[in-house]
């Protein structure tokens, strides 16, 4: 009777799986849009605290809501190539990169479309992207539709990605991650095809991938010459047709993305921006490993950072397999590794001191490994459960399909991940809601308030974003220093807040020199020291003069 069991779930397996090949292959376009869709809805279903009332959450959101805003202010003739809110003034398009945020300030520039809910759902399409374009990916390196299905599960269940969607607030990361692999699936089919157009167009959405986020595709941009060197070792009679497809897939970037990396590369270089710690972040390699399975630290804003127990054992079964068995999947297995190498910061990576290594954000490299595990795992999860089936039938005497040991593989895989996302979701998909004591700030100062600029302190940056956009009031400060010329006074503002060291004197000095003419401080986020700061500017009253009690919320007048 068991054995008849096993016989008919394995037939039924079989059944489905042969249907679902068929369906895929008679209709591939319409199985792809039904996969978009299905991605779609799993990520919408995770982040739908999103679709709430309130701004979308994370550290860098005020900084792409900002510069959309502002994108749409300039299309609609209120703005222009100079962003007069942030830093004095501020070449926002060509000091970052204009596709990511320019798409929101496009559509909802046209009348009636709101402009928070077109950032939310871009910012979804973008995230469920991740796991289409991964998918197709594996689909690419001839993997089975499960095991490619699992892929593309696996880049949007990883806490990596999460976090960068509802924690960091890494918008333009989003929207370039999508595209950097997508150039990817094109330059393979260039080379598979031996086709010039698509080789071309793969370089030109990785170019579109730069002017999204020049970090992310500058992390997947190293994939080409692995990818090059690979297929001249293994196919040294191709080595023309190798060097034709690398050469238009260059001339694609190159002509999308060559009107923009002058003005911003010149602009880099006359500001002279230098992080104070290389790679932003600096731990030790116990700390790293340690951090990757603490579930503790979900939610945190802190690096590094989860990373989860599925994830490391397709990440490092992976990498063995597929570097010890050669395959067309083996240089994105090599590219996993640098990209691992340079997530783990200067202290443990000396090439991380060296420029242009050291101008990196080194815990977004965690978001770029992601789908790359979830690729380069799969040879590994195939292999194994070939070996379930062979265990199976060696111990029990009984035939198991090899599909019923890769269902078996993607439940252990994809069901902790998917538990770890339950608690991420509810968690940091939270939307950042205006106080409030933050809301009768802004009508205090749009009422009896005077000409100036203001400083928040406490807000955790939304201030950047909410006073132009409310207020149309400018800020002394903004949240992208690499682009500002003021760059050294703003970092000594912060480092007082972020120390709690805080030197009233200095910062009078700094905000008189700055234009300043208000410090609201916000007693929300204790990361900027906002009780401490208020305290110190108490004690120099013939420097700052509180106005403005209200609750959780000071204002200071800069005398």
């Amino acid at each position: 009777m068991k054995h008849l069991s096993i016989k008919l779930l394995n037939l039924k397996v079989g059944t489905i799986k042969l249907k679902l090949d068929a369906l895929i292959s008679n209709h591939p376009r319409f199985a792809y849009f039904a996969l978009a869709l299905f991605f779609l809805g799993i990520s919408s279903l995770i982040a739908r605290n999103l679709l709430f009332e309130g701004l979308p959450p994370g550290v860098d959101s005020p900084t792409f809501l900002h510069m959309a805003w502002f994108t749409k202010e300039t299309l609609l003739g209120h703005g222009g190539l100079t962003d007069p809110y942030w830093y004095g003034g501020f070449s926002i398009f060509s000091i970052y990169p204009p596709v990511g945020y320019g798409i929101v300030g496009v559509i909802a520039s046209i009348p009636g479309i709101g402009f928070i809910l077109t950032y939310k759902i871009v910012l979804l399409i973008a995230y469920s992207a991740i796991g289409t374009t991964t998918y197709c990916i594996a689909r690419r390196l001839d993997n089975g539709f499960s095991l490619s299905l699992l892929a593309g599960l696996v880049a949007i269940l990883a806490y990596p990605v999460q976090a960068s969607v509802g924690l960091w607030g890494w918008y333009s990361t989003i929207v370039a991650l999508p595209l950097a692999l997508l150039s990817l699936i094109l330059l393979e089919k260039a080379h598979d095809g031996n086709r010039a157009i698509t080789a071309v167009l793969g370089g030109s959405v990785l170019g579109l991938s730069v002017l999204s986020h020049h970090m992310t595709a500058f992390a997947f941009g190293i994939f080409l010459p692995i990818w090059l060197i690979y297929h001249f070792l293994t196919k040294p009679d191709l080595v023309n047709h190798l060097f034709k497809v690398s050469i238009l897939f260059v001339l694609g970037v190159t002509i999308t993305t060559i009107w923009w990396i002058i003005p911003w590369a010149t602009s880099l270089l006359e500001y002279g921006f230098e992080r104070e710690i290389p790679g932003i972040w600096s731990f030790s390699l116990h700390r790293y490993f340690k951090a990757s399975l603490d579930v503790e630290l979900i939610g945190s804003h802190i690096y590094p950072s989860y990373i989860g127990l599925g994830l490391i054992f397709m990440a490092v079964g992976g990498l063995i397999h597929t570097l010890t068995n050669v395959s067309r999947t083996t240089p994105y297995a090599i590219l996993l590794l640098l990209i691992i190498a340079l997530s783990l910061g200067e202290a443990v990576n000396p090439i991380v001191k060296l420029w242009p290594f050291s101008s990196l954000d080194v815990a977004r490299f965690q978001v770029f490994m992601t789908p790359l595990i979830a690729v380069v795992g799969l040879p590994f999860l195939k292999n194994a459960a070939k070996t379930i089936t062979s265990l199976v039938a060696l111990v029990v005497k009984k035939n198991l399909r090899t599909s019923l040991a890769t269902g078996l593989i993607i439940a252990l895989i994809a069901g902790p991940m998917a538990l770890d996302s339950s608690v991420t979701s509810s968690k940091i998909f939270k939307p950042y809601l205006i106080t409030p004591d933050a809301q009768a700030a802004f009508n205090w100062l749009g009422e009896e308030g005077r000409e100036g600029k203001v400083l928040g302190v406490g807000s955790w940056h939304w201030h950047t974003f909410l006073m132009p956009y409310i207020l149309g009031r400018s800020v002394v400060d903004g949240w992208h220093d690499e682009g500002a010329k003021n760059w050294q006074k703003i970092r000594a503002l912060r480092t007082m807040m972020w120390t709690g060291d805080v030197d009233a004197a200095r910062a009078h000095s700094i905000l008189k020199e700055l234009d300043g003419r208000y410090v609201v401080i916000e007693n929300r986020h204790p990361g900027e020291s906002p009780k401490d700061f208020k305290n110190a500017l108490l004690t120099k009253r013939n420097l700052f003069n509180q106005v403005a009690d209200l609750n959780k919320v000071s204002i200071f007048e800069v005398l």
